[in-house]
Parts: structure tokens; sequence; C-alpha cells
């Protein structure tokens, strides 16, 4: 069976290509012949050539217009001509004119976050968003859903837009094992930088809506206390300025660190000199229905997460997890006090669950059991 996943823009700043990266491997070691189709960038080059063999056919188109990227993908797409079409997202740029297609392939639409949900998409914004949503319903073949909310959600709207049969997957993200095992290379030089300290990662959007200044907060209350604890932050975004001045006017700067984007190649290294690792979430639509990729790439690490007591991470962790309430600081700095303390253990989290090995296997898994007339059709050839 051939596959041709299509993503859309750069890596560095769309996250979404990582279900692509992440399964194209381990798909092709279960049978499937598999193709990306992935914007011409050079972190989009950078992250292929380390995720994926050369047994991975990646088509590079150039940055353009939205109608120019349609067209270039909906050609790509017929000279491929796979059985199954697999957007990492969906949305009026990145799609194919399925009119102009020559062959009936499966397309099927992941989806990993909730536009419509998110509070800064307002107005006439977010009925944008929430008609892109629908149309989904009505364009895929099949839905690939990264969240049990997302699930929940577009299983209701097929009802409501009379396709109660339209195969919906739960598939979350997962970790690599190419990047967990990847050299270390700057991992003595940040253990000796930090001996005897307890070290704290972020790695996200410095934003407000995703805890940045809950953690600032969190770690001025610490600092009374303590000085030889320490937060970097992995990432860039909108309120990095803000926050930077409030680390300065707290008198904060020996013990947070901006340290803006990091290459993929030196996470392993941050990672495993970490104690610990802090993903926020807030009890709202938008993180219920969000997959945290960045989790699943901190499981393989064996350290405590503290996070909120919301949808993946309570699926991960249950009931054992180290939560806090995003909207009190305080909340965070009694974790982060116990682990410097010695008294938090990592959560014990089955790894084989959370790989992309097992999302290829559940993936092919539900192929098979949703289309089995295709793929009859498709071994008769």
């Amino acid at each position: 069976m051939k596959i041709c996943f299509i993503t859309l823009g750069d890596i560095k700043f769309i996250a979404t290509m990582k279900r692509a990266i992440g399964m194209a491997e381990p798909l092709l070691l279960l049978g499937w012949e598999v193709s990306l189709i992935a914007q011409d960038t050079e972190e989009n080059r950078k992250r292929i050539a380390m995720e994926c063999s050369d047994a991975v056919q990646v088509y590079y188109y150039p940055e353009g217009t939205a109608a120019e990227e349609v067209r270039i993908k909906t050609a790509l797409v017929n000279e491929i001509a796979p059985d199954y079409i697999l957007f990492c997202s969906f949305s009026f740029r990145n799609r194919i004119l399925k009119n102009k297609l020559k062959l009936k392939s499966t397309i099927l639409i992941e989806h990993s976050e909730l536009p419509s949900g998110i509070p800064d998409n307002r107005g006439l914004r977010r009925y944008a968003m929430l008609a892109l949503e629908y149309w989904s319903v009505l364009y895929a073949d099949g839905l690939l859903c990264a969240s049990k909310y997302l699930c929940r959600t577009y299983t209701k709207r097929a009802a409501q837009l009379f396709r109660k049969r339209l195969p919906v997957h739960y598939s979350p993200y997962a970790f690599n094992n190419e990047v967990v095992e990847s050299p270390r290379v700057r991992y003595q030089e940040l253990a000796e930088m930090y001996q005897g300290k307890t070290l704290l990662i972020y790695m996200g959007t410095l934003t407000r809506n995703y805890g940045l200044f809950t953690m600032l907060q969190a770690m001025e209350i610490i600092s009374r206390e303590r000085s030889d604890i320490h937060l970097l932050l992995l990432g860039r975004g909108r309120h990095q300025e803000e926050a930077k001045d409030y680390v300065k006017e707290r008198g904060l700067s020996m013990q947070v660190q901006f340290l803006g984007y990091t290459p993929e190649e030196e996470l392993s290294s941050y990672f495993a000199a970490a104690d610990a690792f802090i993903s926020p979430l807030n009890d709202t639509v938008q993180d219920w229905a969000r997959c945290p990729s960045k989790i699943y790439m901190y499981i393989p690490f064996n350290k405590p997460v503290f996070t909120g007591k919301i949808g993946e991470p309570l699926e991960i962790f249950g009931k054992e997890g180290y939560y806090f309430d995003n909207h009190a600081p305080v909340s965070l700095a009694a974790l982060i006090s116990e682990l410097a303390s010695g008294g938090l253990k990592p959560v014990s989290v089955d790894k084989g669950a959370h790989s992309w090995e097992k999302r290829a296997v559940d993936f092919t898994e539900w192929i098979n059991s949703n289309y089995a007339d295709k793929v009859l059709h498709i071994a008769n050839l």
C-alpha cells in the first residue's frame, strides 16, 4: 500500500509535520510505500534527513500563494499516485483539488487541535475556522484525531453531517527513537554547568496563554527560598520580550534563561540533563482538544512532568501525575520545591505505548479494519 503525507509550512513554526516524519520509517517496516510532500525550507530538509531514510520519497515544493501551493500539491499527488493521502493538518492552503485527481485515493485528515476553540480566533475568523473544521468532515474519507476530545467532537460532527460511518481514529503524538537516541552533543557541558542544581525545562511557544508567566511567577516564589533552581525556556513567542523584562525586574536572570529555538539534534542533551519538565495547560476547550506533543517527547527520559490535570496528560499519567493549576503559580512552585527536596519520582509510563512504532501499527490495523475492500483490492493487483 502507498501512503502520501501532505504537510504544511516550516516545522520550525508549524509542528504538524511531526506525524509524517515520525510514522514514515515505522510504516516502511510494516510494508508501506511512503511519500512525503513538504515545503522546501532548511529546517524541513534537516529534520526529514534526521528522521527518515532514503526509502521515504520526499517531494519539496517552493513557498508561494495558497492557490499555487494547492496546484503543486495536486500535481505531486497525481505523480505519486498513492492509495492513501494523509493531510497532517487541513486548511485552505493545505489541500488538493479532488476533481483533478487521476486516481481515487482515500483521503485522511489529521486534527491535532480545534482552531475554533482558540480564544484568539474571534468573530469572522472563528466562523471561518469552524467552517473549515466541518468541511474536513465532508472532504475526508477518514479522520485521525490526536486527542480523545477531538475524537468525540468529530464523531458528533460527522453525525450532524449525516456521516455516522465516517471512520475516526484516535492517534496521539508520540516520541521518535531517532531523537531520543541521537548523540548527546551538549550533555557533558550542561551536566557540568548545572551540577548540584535542580534543572527545569519548558519547550514550546512563549505566550501568556501557554503558561509563560505562571512559570516565571512560580520561579519568583521559589527564588525567595532557594537559588539552586534553574528554568530553561526553549522556544520563542510573542510575549518573550515582556517575559525577559519581567525576569530582569524581579532579579531572576541568574535562574531563568531564554534559549530560543533549540536545534533538534541538541534536544536529547537538554532532556537528559533535566530534572523535570513543565508543560502548562488550561482547563479550556483549546487545551482539552490539543495534543501536547512535547509531553510524548519527554516520556522516554523518565523524569517528572508538571502539567495540567486535563485531556491527554490525564490519559497518559492518570491519577499519579504531577498536576498544577495554570492560574495558580503557587501550585507549580510547590511541585518544584518538592522536586528540589528529592521528594518526587517519575510516574511509571509504558514507553512502548507512546512510540511512533506503536502508532504506525495501530494505524495499519485501523486501515485494514475500516478499508478492507480497498486493502484486498490492492493486494490482488
